[in-house]
């Protein structure tokens, strides 16, 4: 069996959870199914394929164990990695042609210096998936050029950790107000057909507050490349998925339209 989805991860608030639904709620020629890795959550709008809170919750280990929110979060992805079998039972029942998205916690340490996303992923693609990591940042970072720095070092760290085809994401853009600013940004973050930088001059200008090695670091693993998520905008979204989907090879292997050639056959 193969699989495709995406590892949906960022900071808490970054708005994870209301890009699963509004890609599930949507029209996007695919069938989205959403599996929520967090144990602290709360509210769920999107329907769940697969809770890991029926395997184990956040509250539950905090009140048996005495830990605190953060350590009964590491807690809780230890003992999903420790009882995988159930997951991969969940697993299964996911049809082949499934698109999947996993809605992963907003504990940044889960990504940077421990292991355990990781070793999920590893998991994940030894079961069959293709799949990115998508993180989410918050709009609001462009506000201050250090902020944003600093979104996309992590955005850089947990690609680096999770070892996946890595997009950041900008989420909430329709709350932008100034969309020249938004532009500014998203500008100096294309690529040309080669996948390289077409404004690293300009690139270094705006960022000249920063020494040039961590402009390197940071554009060398394409964490620069910024994707812009307005949830009203349905072309953003396409967008989205048309770059996740070249990177996982999503489609290559669907079965092509008897409809398409029926329709072409109409107009010779």
């Amino acid at each position: 069996m193969f699989y495709y989805g995406q590892l949906v991860i960022g900071p808490a608030g970054s708005g994870k959870t209301s890009y699963c639904n509004i890609l599930q709620e949507g029209s996007f020629k695919r069938n989205i199914q959403v599996v929520n890795l967090d144990p602290a959550a709360e509210y769920i709008p999107y329907k769940c394929a697969i809770d890991i809170r029926e395997l184990i919750c956040l509250s539950d280990v905090m009140e048996e164990f005495e830990y605190g929110p953060n350590g009964g979060l590491v807690y809780c992805m230890e003992y999903l990695l420790q009882n995988w079998d159930w997951m991969q039972d969940q697993l299964n029942n996911i049809a082949q042609d499934d698109y999947v998205l996993f809605d992963c916690p907003g504990q940044i340490e889960l990504y940077s210096h421990i292991d355990m996303m990781r070793k999920l992923t590893q998991l994940l693609v030894n079961s069959g998936f293709s799949i990115s990591s998508v993180y989410l940042v918050d709009i609001n970072f462009i506000e201050d050029d250090a902020k944003f720095l600093s979104g996309l070092l992590m955005a850089l760290s947990a690609s680096m950790t999770l070892e996946l085809p890595a997009f950041t994401v900008l989420s909430k853009c329709d709350l932008m107000k100034d969309k020249k600013k938004l532009k500014r940004y998203t500008k100096l973050h294309k690529f040309n057909e080669e996948s390289e930088y077409i404004n690293q001059d300009e690139f270094s200008k705006t960022y000249k507050s920063f020494t040039s090695g961590i402009s390197e670091l940071v554009t060398s693993f394409g964490i620069g490349r910024l994707l812009c998520l307005d949830t009203t905008d349905d072309e953003s979204i396409d967008n989205i998925l048309g770059e996740i989907d070249y990177a996982i090879q999503f489609g290559d292997n669907l079965e092509p339209d008897d409809k398409l050639y029926d329709q072409a056959e109409q107009q010779l």
